[in-house]
């Protein structure tokens, strides 16, 4: 699909009965300003893009909604281009969430929001997810956002931010769960503000803010039972 404005809904119901080898795989190729793409998959193994082919979608001005409910799910996207709004909401165990701006660097990833929920399905085992959210992967990010929030246990969240006035905010409920941010680029009054607020036992933290100016973090770790959080933390201009 090539240079068209597109409202594009999309909605894949897998059949999971005795073989949960069933599976809904789903390539995306779109260029073009103003794309509103809906996806939702329910099922288990399911692929929205995969390592080998991401999603890509290319233009200015684009909304870009995912809802995935099941285990061992596959989410990779390469969005470029400013002004993006991307809600995915992941509900179940073992998935795989991986989200790029600018992995080719001919656009900016400028005015981007990202909010991003994965959901504990309620299997005693805990959701054990990768997440791995890339904005500004060659080029700067100017006044991106990114929310993540995880309710669920030993999940592994790498969340790298290169640009100016680009808060990232992290709300955790769940144990043994590890995450690395990492923000870079030039702030001003409203950049590198990192916020986590922790709620579970035995969390690690590895956050490095460096660049000029405005280097924030707001840290809340509440490991009222269990093991407590190991936290580590570099500023730099």
């Amino acid at each position: 699909m090539r240079n068209f404005k597109a409202f594009i809904f999309i909605l894949f119901l897998g059949a999971v009965s005795t073989l949960p080898v069933y599976s809904n795989d789903i390539y995306v190729t779109q260029s073009g300003a103003g794309l509103n793409l809906d996806i939702i998959q329910d099922g288990i193994n399911n692929v929205i893009g995969s390592s080998s082919t991401a999603v890509s979608l290319v233009g200015t001005s684009m909304n870009y909604s995912i809802t995935q409910i099941g285990g061992a799910n596959v989410l990779t996207s390469d969005v470029e281009g400013a002004s993006a709004s991307i809600d995915m909401d992941v509900t179940g165990d073992s998935n795989d969430v991986v989200l790029k701006c600018d992995a080719t660097g001919n656009y900016s990833c400028d005015n981007w929001n990202v909010d991003i929920d994965i959901n504990d399905s309620g299997s005693a085992t805990g959701d054990s997810s990768n997440i791995d959210i890339d904005v500004g992967t060659i080029a700067n990010s100017d006044d991106s956002d990114v929310t993540l929030q995880i309710l669920g246990d030993s999940t592994t969240a790498n969340i790298d931010i290169d640009g100016a006035s680009s808060p990232v905010s992290v709300t955790s409920t769940g144990s043994t769960n590890n995450f690395q941010i990492n923000v870079d680029g030039n702030g001003d009054s409203a950049g590198h503000a990192v916020t986590i607020v922790h709620t579970g036992s035995g969390a690690t933290y590895d956050v490095v803010q460096s660049g000029a100016y405005d280097s924030i973090i707001n840290l809340t770790v509440n490991t009222s039972t269990g093991a407590a959080a190991d936290v580590d933390i570099s500023q730099a201009q």
